[in-house]
């Protein structure tokens, strides 16, 4: 069977193949959860709030297809990039903290959607504005993504924005944490409590079972990661037409670099397996990018393999 047989080209079987990815994966942390989720928090979230967090990685998957559509990083239409985010962001480990986890992937994958309109309209502003706001919030659910505030000076040289969206964006990133110390004060704190317990909570360490990652998420990332590379090399081996386009490198570039940059996290000491479903976001777009790229062999049996992996993960821990 062709790739674009499954889920490229049609949206309602790649929605179908998330929706299946998604529950599936949160019935088993529920049921059976691997020992580094447990591990990350002994705590079990309420089955509201599991629903609410597959419900939120549903829409996140949608906005993700999104994204990949306006990055310009694929030929024609596809949806390949929808179960793709599942795979990604549940398929490896679901994180116990789901809820926040969930979110956290949703405001990126919006400020991503939002960002990538400079790509076609060199004088936006609001949607700058409310990108970087959204990422702003990202610290509040998840402190470990305070690496992404990276993200406001690679959109700046990258897409050759102008000085004041420069500071709209950099206005955007500190309203929601100007806001939230603002409550703490109105409340009887002090105004400079959040940002205390916010380095606090980064300086405590809460990811020290990364040697308990099952061997089959470890085939995962491997195979992942193999993909990623193997693109690069083609690439270059065999330029397509399309990196000819201004607009296409501009958008891969940034992406590579928002992907080395959610990577940041793992060398935070508060990180924990909340960031899966953050880092899936740039790497889900790459590597729909790169399967639009490569033969449609080579893709096939590397989103096969993928399936595969995530089917036997599913199983055995």
């Amino acid at each position: 069977m062709q790739l674009t047989a499954l889920t490229q080209k049609s949206a309602l079987p790649a929605i179908m193949l998330l929706v299946v990815i998604v529950i599936t994966t949160a019935l088993r942390s529920r049921l059976a959860p691997y020992a580094i989720e447990v591990a990350d928090t002994p705590f079990l979230g309420t089955t509201l709030a599991l629903i609410l967090a597959v419900i939120t990685h549903l829409i996140t998957g949608f906005v993700e297809g999104k994204v990949q559509l306006r990055s310009g990083l694929s030929k024609g239409y596809n949806t390949l990039s929808i179960p793709l985010y599942g795979l990604l962001a549940c398929g490896i480990a679901f994180s116990p903290n789901a809820l926040t986890s969930a979110a956290a992937s949703l405001c990126f994958a919006l400020a991503m959607h939002l960002i990538l309109r400079s790509l076609h309209q060199t004088d936006e502003r609001d949607s700058l504005f409310f990108a970087s706001f959204l990422l702003g919030t990202m610290v509040l659910l998840t402190p470990p993504s305070i690496v992404l505030v990276g993200v406001i000076p690679l959109v700046f040289i990258i897409l050759a924005l102008s000085l004041r969206q420069l500071v709209l964006m950099i206005v955007g990133y500190i309203t929601p944490l100007f806001a939230a110390s603002y409550i703490v004060w109105y409340r009887g704190g002090e105004f400079w409590d959040l940002a205390r317990n916010l380095f606090s909570h980064l300086a405590t360490p809460q990811m020290e079972s990364l040697q308990q990652l099952p061997y089959l998420a470890i085939a995962m990332i491997v195979g992942i990661v193999a993909i990623l590379i193997w693109g690069a090399i083609y690439s270059t081996i065999r330029p397509d037409k399309m990196l000819m386009l201004a607009r296409v490198r501009r958008s891969m570039h940034l992406f590579v670099w928002l992907l080395l940059l959610t990577l940041s996290m793992v060398f935070i000491p508060s990180c924990n397996l909340s960031i899966l479903a953050i880092v899936a976001i740039p790497a889900t777009t790459l590597l729909s990018f790169i399967f639009s790229l490569l033969p449609s062999n080579h893709s096939t049996i590397a989103y096969w393999v993928l399936l595969l992996l995530f089917v036997i993960h599913l199983f055995v821990a």
